[in-house]
This record gives C-alpha cells, sequence and structure tokens, in this order.
C-alpha cells in the first residue's frame, strides 16, 4: 500500500510549480514503480510459499494409509554396451507402504533386467519395510530454499531448492514442486549425495506425480545411472490403472 501511495504521488499537481508531464511507460519512475509492485508480489508468493511447505508437512506425517496397485512399465538400457531390456510388473502398496511386485511378463538383455530392473524391484520392496525418517523430506534431513513458481503439467508449482543437512545414503541435492492448490508433489528431482555402492559413480533421478482423488500417486521415474564398468545405465518407469483397493482412505 506505501509503494501504491508513493506510485500515485508522482502524478499529483503542485500549485507553486508548473504541472509535470506524464510519465511515459519508458521513464525510470515507471519502472522503479512496476519493479516495486514486483517486490511486493514475490513477497507474497514467497509467504505463501512458506504456508504451503508447513501443509506439505502437516500432510506427510500424517500418512495416508490407502491400498493402492498400479502398472509398472520398466525400461533399462546401457546404451554403451547396447543392451536394454523391458518389463511390465503390477505394483502393490498395502495400507502400511510395503511395496510388493509380480511381473507380468518381460523381454531383453538378461543382465539389464537382473542388474537394473530387478535389482530396483527388490531394492524398493527391502527399503519400503524401513524406517524412512532418515530420507524423508523434512526439515530434519533438508534446508529448503524457495526458488520461484513455475508451471507443470497445467498446474502452476511453488520450486524449492532442497540441500542436505548430512551425506547419507538416501538424501539427494535437487528440487521440489508442490502444487500451489493442494501443497503435494508434482516433482522430485537432483542427485544423490551418497552412492549405495562402489560400483556406481553417480545417480540422478526425476519422480513425477500426479495428483489423484487428493492423493499424490507416482506418473514416472527416469534414472540415469554412472556405473563404474558398464559406463552410463538409464532406467525409465512409467505407472499406469492405478486402483484403490480400499474404498475409503484412512487417515492416520
Amino acid at each position: 500500500m506505501y509503494l501504491l501511495s508513493a506510485f500515485l504521488l508522482l502524478g499529483v499537481l503542485d500549485t507553486a510549480h508548473p504541472a509535470p508531464a506524464p510519465v511515459a511507460e519508458s521513464s525510470p519512475a515507471f519502472f522503479a514503480a512496476d519493479q516495486g509492485r514486483d517486490k511486493d508480489k514475490d513477497k507474497e508468493r514467497e509467504k505463501e510459499s512458506e504456508q504451503a511447505l508447513v501443509r506439505y508437512f502437516q500432510v506427510s506425517k500424517k500418512g495416508i494409509r490407502r491400498s493402492v496397485s498400479m502398472v509398472a512399465h520398466f525400461a533399462g538400457s546401457v546404451p554403451k554396451m547396447k543392451m536394454a531390456a523391458v518389463a511390465d510388473a503390477r505394483r502393490k502398496v498395502n495400507k502400511d507402504g510395503v511395496v510388493e511386485y509380480e511381473v507380468n511378463g518381460r523381454q531383453g538383455d538378461n543382465s539389464v533386467w537382473k542388474e537394473l530392473i530387478l535389482r530396483y524391484m527388490n531394492g524398493e520392496m527391502e527399503t519400503s519395510t524401513k524406517d524412512r525418517s532418515q530420507v524423508a523430506i523434512t526439515t530434519d534431513n533438508y534446508k529448503f530454499k524457495y526458488k520461484g513458481m513455475r508451471e507443470r503439467d497445467g498446474r502452476m508449482a511453488y520450486v524449492y531448492e532442497l540441500n542436505p543437512r548430512k551425506k547419507r545414503e538416501g538424501l539427494f541435492k535437487g528440487e521440489v514442486w508442490l502444487d500451489t492448490e493442494t501443497s503435494l508433489p508434482l516433482m522430485e528431482s537432483g542427485r544423490f549425495v551418497k552412492s549405495p555402492s562402489v560400483f556406481l559413480k553417480k545417480i540422478q533421478f526425476t519422480r513425477e506425480y500426479a495428483i489423484q482423488d487428493g492423493v499424490p500417486v507416482p506418473k514416472a521415474m527416469q534414472t540415469s545411472i554412472e556405473t563404474r564398468f558398464w559406463g552410463p545405465a538409464e532406467l525409465d518407469i512409467q505407472y499406469s490403472q492405478f486402483r484403490w483397493e480400499e474404498a475409503l482412505p484412512a487417515l492416520e
């Protein structure tokens, strides 16, 4: 309001002096006022982004317990070795968050299937049974820095830069995008700060989410891995055919 009043005062007539010429859009005064309004808008958005982050943490703590299943299509490749494989599986998540896979079919190179696709499935199933608090996206594990608003798939999102507080396996340096309407995640991307194996140099990933029935569900994941022996390896997962196994959600 103060900046708006100051801007309006520029056009007030002074009885002791000739009326000033109209302010042209190219004048410094116009741009100064315009920049002032932009700064106010940026501050307002930053405040809204802080509130969205608080809501995100609240929803994450509640842990929506809903049994869900989906089809996961895997496509793995090692370009340098000209090896590739694909697989389809039914991915099930029970009410406690434990993941199970039922493989429906696969084809392609057997090494890519075992070392890339099957290894990922087994790793996710094993991890889902453990305490995830040490790698969760929380203020205990990460420092957050608001980067602005961007659009993704027709939805506006608050973008935050994430920097892990410790170099711990499972933590990453990157970004999280939260939907401005629901404060639910639309995307997470970055590079893991600690490799889970001496055979892997670097792991970068992008996870995309869709909001369905007020719940974020996985949409796609792309992973790029630098291995010590095979060179670059890539794993792409597309999710579809979501099905709730419970009629109503139950909140903890």
